[in-house]
């Protein structure tokens, strides 16, 4: 589906923000606000979810991030975030509910940048326990196989979020790296934020997710497999 990306006026934004981050200079520049963020963003994820969709033969759900940061435990106080993220997970009863933790396409358009990514950022604890299992019986080769292709291809995996191995789990384990996650994602930086500027953003994205395509695929596997 094409929709027209941004404009250099989405990035003037952006940076303006980023150097006069507070209340009153947003509300003396909310219209700008609303026709080179919102607007343009709304159209741009609305056009991006059916692509993934034909991408990836789900019905997709989508979010974008508020442009209000939430201060509550931040000592940053300034009171605006300065880029512009949205999500995108499939729709479906496995992917739905409270307790959910979907398998996504995550995009952030900063000033100077774009940060897109492929993964589960916590999986459910019904999911993580399948993964586990997963790395104890076998598939451990396959999931390093997938990332090692994707880190081949200029793909950064995320952090470990455990200094040791759980509970339970063989610490000699030929893949007891894997276990120390509790979610897994892959993410990729494009330097010029002008890429998704005209008619080709949408089609650009899809490119550039397309690689992690299997990769998402194997934890819809897992999340199906309740």
């Amino acid at each position: 589906m094409i929709a027209p990306g941004f404009s250099a006026e989405t990035f003037k934004f952006l940076n303006n923000l980023k150097n006069n981050n507070s209340k009153a200079w947003f509300d003396a520049n909310k219209a700008d606000y609303q026709a080179f963020i919102k607007k343009p963003a709304d159209a741009f994820r609305s056009a991006l979810g059916q692509d993934l969709a034909d991408l990836t033969g789900h019905d997709m759900m989508s979010k974008q991030f508020r442009i209000n940061r939430d201060l509550r435990f931040s000592k940053d106080k300034t009171p605006y975030n300065t880029h512009i993220r949205m999500a995108f997970w499939p729709k479906g009863g496995a992917f739905e509910g409270r307790e959910a933790q979907p398998p996504s396409f995550f995009l952030s358009v900063e000033p100077e940048l774009i940060r897109f990514g492929t993964g589960c950022m916590a999986f459910s604890k019904p999911v993580l326990g399948r993964y586990l299992n997963a790395l104890e019986t076998g598939q451990g080769e396959d999931i390093e196989n997938l990332l090692d292709k994707l880190t081949g291809e200029g793909f950064e995996r995320s952090e470990p979020d455990l200094a040791n191995v759980p509970r339970g789990f063989p610490k000699d384990h030929p893949h007891a790296g894997l276990a120390r996650h509790k979610g897994l994602a892959v993410w990729n930086t494009v330097s010029d934020p002008q890429a998704l500027t005209g008619d080709a953003a949408t089609a650009f994205m899809i490119d550039a997710w397309a690689p992690t395509l299997p990769f998402w695929r194997w934890q819809v596997s897992l999340s199906e497999a309740g």
